[in-house]
């Protein structure tokens, strides 16, 4: 049950992946086009930096559960480095579970709340003349932030399994 709950939510993550992936893409047409219709025919938009700081922080959200998985967050390891595998999970384990699943659980939560109050007011960005509704990046940031939450659960169950000698087959 286990191993098929961690494989969903891999999987899960590796759809994030893409997603971000997609977004550095469509960065790069939005900015050529911004900068393009700026310098060369002198017609600036209106749109192009709302949505280039919405895209790159939505590319961010929806990367962290990925790069999460493929365990390349920076961390300071000088001595979890030179400890043994098992003492390795040991304290993964107890990070993950004690420390990062309860906060982004709530941070999900917290996220949540804040796009639906933006949904309920009708908030808008306020940054341009363009000024849209803000609740549709709000709620993409709180799935994307739920993803990253499902993944560090992912995370957990695969660490605690390595540390009591019963590890998560790889795909």
């Amino acid at each position: 049950m286990f191993n098929r709950l961690v494989r969903l939510i891999d999987g899960l993550s590796d759809r994030a992946g893409q997603t971000s992936a997609f977004m550095v893409v469509l960065l790069f047409i939005i900015m050529g086009y911004e900068v393009s219709a700026r310098f060369l025919f002198d017609l600036p938009t209106f749109w192009a930096y709302e949505l280039g700081y919405m895209i790159t922080g939505l590319h961010y959200v929806f990367g962290i559960a990925y790069v999460t998985k493929m365990k390349q967050h920076i961390r300071v390891d000088f001595i979890y480095a030179v400890l043994p595998p098992r003492a390795q999970t040991g304290i993964d384990c107890v990070v993950l579970t004690f420390f990062l699943l309860p906060i982004t659980c709530w941070m999900t939560w917290q996220l949540g709340h804040v796009a639906l109050e933006a949904f309920i007011v009708g908030e808008t960005s306020g940054e341009s003349a363009w000024n849209p509704v803000i609740w549709p990046l709000r709620t993409m940031v709180s799935i994307g932030f739920g993803f990253f939450a499902l993944q560090v659960l992912a995370e957990a169950i695969r660490s605690f399994r390595a540390t009591i000698g019963r590890p998560v087959p790889s795909a």
